[in-house]
């Protein structure tokens, strides 16, 4: 009986374990963000968009001007919405101007950092306009800090790829909600991502994976010698 228990605890610590990879299924070019502990999606953001089912479920200008959560499985309870401008679902994309925000009131304890992904197809920056920018507040405030530029692959208009970062190990009160704020002249979005991270003093290392599947392994062998 003691040794079916324990093979339940450790299947469920292997799950756990598991769990903490999680395949990205929000677009093709977003990378799996190390240490995430919970992320946002929203892709197909197009009139054609369809559900897991493939019954259509298309993004409507009223949905995104009063705030729409992820479309992605797994994602938390973020809302993407549009404050100004003139955004519109098209056939292919989300088209416009003005800003749009990613707001969310559920942040995980002991965050260090917040990345965004993002296909926008800038097409003022590519015809020698303005280049969007986005920015972080938190916890109500209007600290409005930008974020660190960590990968960008120029498709030339096709799928721009923008990954942007925000360290918060440095934020002494704890955070308990964020807006990113999305601000940019006529582009065209396809997807966005937002994976809150946790900080470092909050992830364990490999070794310590590796001495609690030591000790479980000795646990189990102690039960079975037990059992016989």
């Amino acid at each position: 009986m003691k040794a079916k228990y324990l093979s339940i605890v450790i299947g469920a610590s292997l799950f756990a374990i598991a769990g903490l990879a999680q395949a990205n299924t929000t677009y093709s070019s977003f990378v799996d963000v190390a240490n995430s502990v919970s992320f946002d999606g929203w892709n197909q953001l197009n009139r054609n968009r369809v559900d897991d089912n493939g019954a259509a479920n298309p993004l409507t200008a009223a949905q995104l001007a009063a705030g729409t959560a992820g479309n992605v499985a797994g994602s938390g309870d973020a809302l993407l919405t549009q404050v100004t401008g003139s955004y519109y679902p098209a056939g292919f994309g989300l088209y416009g101007d003005g800003n749009l925000t990613f707001t969310d009131n559920t942040v995980s304890n002991n965050i260090g950092s917040l990345v965004f992904q993002g296909i926008v197809n800038d097409f003022n920056a590519s015809f020698g306009g303005e280049a969007y920018t986005i920015t972080l507040s938190y916890n109500g405030g209007n600290q409005a800090i930008a974020g660190s530029l960590i990968n960008f692959v120029s498709t030339g208009t096709v799928d721009d790829y923008y990954r942007y970062s925000w360290d918060l190990s440095g934020v002494s009160s704890p955070i308990t909600s964020y807006t990113l704020s999305f601000s940019a002249g006529f582009s065209q979005a396809l997807a966005f991502q937002v994976d809150q991270v946790a900080s470092a003093s909050a992830v364990p290392e490999a070794d310590s994976y590796a001495m609690m599947m030591l000790g479980l392994g000795v646990m189990g062998a102690v039960v079975r010698r037990r059992g016989k």
